[in-house]
């Protein structure tokens, strides 16, 4: 059997090379932080554009890190064995939300003294109607404690879990699983909370005077289908590395089955806040839909759901796509790209009204923080073994065999 072959390989701790993954991981970074300086001068002579682009970029990153929380946190509360072989790279997902909450620092200072994202903050709106029946929750006070108590709770959930888990591939004490479920499920109830609210203050506070009952299950489950995409993409580049063979075609076969899961559980949060906007036909509550359809963003929103549903729906559906590498690194690849797509419809048409533009800025400060957190999880990557080597549970997932 599988397993028995591979148990020998298991004894020891497994690891990447450090050497040279740290320095690209440094060079990585190093060319992160000159694109964000480089971009910086947007902030003078375009800030509108240059905050927009960076709440887009922000949140395209914050939503991956997110996701990749929500996995660690769903693996423990459903007891699942399969995926433990799997698991160690969403746990060092998650640990990037120092550097997240780092990039979100030029948000917050925008919100107290820029005020080119939020309307609500400009204190020449300080006695308009709509937004003083929202005051209790829109205010500036209440936005930053809201936003440090988000980056706390993430931050040392998930230095938690991943601490635990690489505590365990030293002494192997069962104790830290235990511990860890059992505090998944109060924690998956916090996360539930604070990922609805960072939705609305931070995307939804675009438009103060829209809202959407819906709003936070739909940014989430775009979260959760895009970090699991990123998830299958980590865990195939080991594997062609020569790293993870005891990966099978079931594990890849069930990875595909969640991510057709959950592409599907996207349409239906878009489809229903859609629909009920539109039968409701409320000014305002259309006019979100209206702003994100003028102008080339109408093929934009069209091409959205073709490509956001359709494309990963059909391309997905066979059995045979989700147990072949190739194939479901195209689904993976094309789901990460339209997380990407999506979010830029969400923010950009506030400095774009007219159709779409992308310009060097979107790309410069996009790809600044990519290089910057591709560098960072490269050097989390080598600091600990690539998969649970002592997990109790270790063996059940070995015994997925395709």
């Amino acid at each position: 059997m599988r397993h028995k072959e591979c148990a020998p390989e298991l004894r020891g701790a497994v690891r990447l090379p450090a050497g040279r993954l740290k320095a690209v991981g440094g060079w990585l970074q190093g060319a992160g932080v000159l694109l964000l300086a480089a971009s910086f001068g947007g902030a003078w002579w375009q800030p509108k554009e240059f905050f927009h682009s960076w709440l887009f970029s922000f949140f395209f990153f914050f939503s991956l890190c997110a996701g990749a929380l929500f996995w660690v946190l769903l693996h423990y509360v459903t007891n699942a064995g399969w995926g433990v072989l799997l698991r160690r790279q969403v746990e060092n997902l998650a640990t990037l939300f120092p550097w997240v909450a780092f990039l979100f620092l030029p948000i917050l200072w925008d919100v107290f003294w820029g005020h080119h994202l939020y309307e609500w903050t400009s204190p020449a709106l300080a006695r308009d109607p709509a937004l003083h029946a929202k005051s209790a929750y829109l205010n500036l006070p209440f936005f930053t404690i809201r936003a440090v108590f988000f980056f706390v709770f993430w931050i040392a959930a998930a230095w938690f879990f991943w601490n635990g888990s690489c505590s365990q591939d030293g002494d192997g004490d069962p104790w830290h699983t235990v511990r860890m479920q059992k505090l998944s499920y109060g924690l998956l109830v916090i996360y539930g909370a604070c990922m609805t609210f960072a939705a609305i203050d931070w995307l939804m506070g675009l438009d103060f005077r829209w809202g959407s009952t819906i709003w936070g299950g739909y940014i989430f489950v775009g979260a959760a289908g895009a970090s699991l995409a990123l998830w299958i993409l980590i865990l195939l580049w080991l594997r062609g590395r020569g790293y993870l063979p005891q990966m099978t075609e079931e594990h890849l076969h069930l990875l595909g089955r969640l991510l057709f899961a959950f592409t599907a559980l996207w349409a239906y949060f878009a489809f229903s806040q859609y629909m009920l906007i539109w039968y409701g036909n409320i000014p305002e509550e259309t006019y979100f839909f209206i702003r994100r359809n003028m102008g080339s963003w109408n093929g934009f929103a069209i091409g959205l759901v073709v490509g956001r549903f359709f494309v990963p729906f059909l391309l997905l559906l066979p059995q045979g796509t989700k147990r072949n590498p190739k194939t479901l690194a195209l689904a993976a690849g094309w789901v990460v790209l339209m997380q990407a797509a999506e979010l830029y419809w969400l923010v950009l048409p506030g400095v774009f009204a007219n159709g779409v533009s992308v310009g060097v800025l979107e790309f410069s400060i996009w790809a600044g923080m990519g290089c910057l957190l591709a560098g960072a999880f490269l050097r989390r990557l080598v600091s600990c073994e690539i998969f649970p080597r002592r997990d109790p549970r270790l063996q059940e997932s070995l015994d997925v065999i395709g």
